[in-house]
């Protein structure tokens, strides 16, 4: 196993990773050609970084100590970052390949325990936006200066669970807008979450704006005008009335459920947009299983669930983790192994009418580790 190191700064920062894999996952210091999509992969033992390139399949990976056992991806304003949330650091990626470019460290001195930063944005002045699961914390960066805003008053327990942020330029000015979990202590939902929207100027929070459904699960996702989060609830049941995909909207505060669990089949785990064609990542109820699928859905008129896993994609476990669309192509991955011992990255057409269909043109698309978050370099800013 070679070990790589990346200059990051006149500081003469490193970020020290390892380049392994068979002899087509070359991975050098810094990028040398263009790639489509970068995948973060990890066993939950040990994670890494693999680019993928669309024409040919070839590919180049990047593993190391400090990407942690627990990677997420985030991209905004055209940057992409890996966050380490089991070692609260954050890495910017070379978008073209996923080449670390710099490390940035997620901790507050004093702070006790891992404070679980899950997602990352920045804003138009540069500052990067942290929100912090363990301690109910947001944390702001503006050069090196470091802004803690605690968030304990927005849920009785003292940890509202911050998940996800996007920054969005509104009426008001530029807001930050931050997805709160609110669990109860036992990490269980039971009661309505809420979207905290913050001045992205002054840092200050302005209102917390309540949600139907409970349990915002991983990124928003920003369509169309509106933020669209996921809402598990609980993934013991899949029939949750305040549990499915809600659409916020971030001028009025005003939010509505589009579709819930029952209609969908599951509890949502992930989602994406391909015009008005909903696409969702959904998991059964069954206990330390979670047998997950892809449930599409039309959102013209009266949304309506248009192809289920029967006709898309089934597995037998909590295996499709990864979701973005490029185009009106789908990507999927697969934590299921192979028979080389490989994982794949499934592609899909996205028909006018909001199913499936393979996309023969795609070469096959291998992982040397298990896919949990795809994003394209091309992707827009969020």
């Amino acid at each position: 196993m070679k070990t790589f190191y990346f200059l990051v700064s006149a500081g003469a920062l490193s970020v020290g990773l390892s380049a392994c894999g068979s002899a087509s996952d070359p991975a050098p210091p810094t990028c040398t050609q263009a790639h489509d999509v970068v995948v973060a992969t990890s066993d939950y033992a040990s994670s890494g970084v693999t680019a993928l390139r669309l024409s040919d399949g070839k590919r180049e990976s990047r593993f190391g100590v400090d990407l942690g056992k627990d990677p997420a991806l985030a991209v905004s304003r055209g940057r992409l970052f890996l966050l380490a949330r089991d070692q609260d650091l954050a890495f910017e990626l070379d978008p073209t390949c996923g080449a670390p470019i710099a490390k940035i460290g997620l901790h507050d001195e004093g702070a006790s325990g891992v404070q679980n930063p899950q997602d990352l944005a920045v804003d138009s002045a540069g500052r990067m936006w942290v929100p912090r699961f363990n301690d109910g914390t947001l944390l702001v960066l503006e050069g090196g200066a470091r802004t803690t805003v605690p968030l304990g008053a927005y849920d009785e327990d003292g940890n509202p669970q911050p998940a996800s942020v996007r920054i969005v330029r509104t009426s008001r000015g530029e807001r930050a807008f931050v997805s709160l979990e609110r669990l109860d202590r036992d990490l269980v939902s039971r009661r309505a979450s809420a979207v905290l929207e913050l001045d992205t100027a002054t840092r200050a929070p302005v209102r917390a704006h309540p949600l139907l459904g409970k349990n915002p699960f991983g990124a928003m996702v920003e369509h169309e005008g509106g933020l669209y989060l996921a809402e598990p609830g609980n993934f013991d049941a899949d029939d949750e009335p305040d549990a499915g995909v809600e659409r916020f909207d971030p001028e009025t505060g005003a939010s509505r459920m589009v579709l819930g669990e029952r209609e969908l089949g599951g509890s949502v785990a992930e989602l994406a947009f391909a015009g008005p064609c909903l696409v969702a990542i959904v998991a059964d109820p069954k206990k330390d299983v979670n047998a997950t699928s892809l449930v599409l859905a039309d959102t013209r008129g009266t949304p309506r669930v248009t192809a289920r896993g029967d006709t898309t994609l089934r597995t037998s476990g909590y295996d499709l983790q990864g979701l973005f669309v490029r185009g009106d192509t789908l990507f999927v991955g697969d934590r299921r192994a192979r028979g080389d011992g490989t994982y794949e990255v499934h592609g899909f057409r996205i028909t006018d009418t909001c199913t499936l269909t393979r996309d023969t043109s795609l070469p096959p698309l291998s992982l040397p580790q298990k896919p949990v978050a795809l994003r394209s370099v091309l992707q827009n800013t969020r």
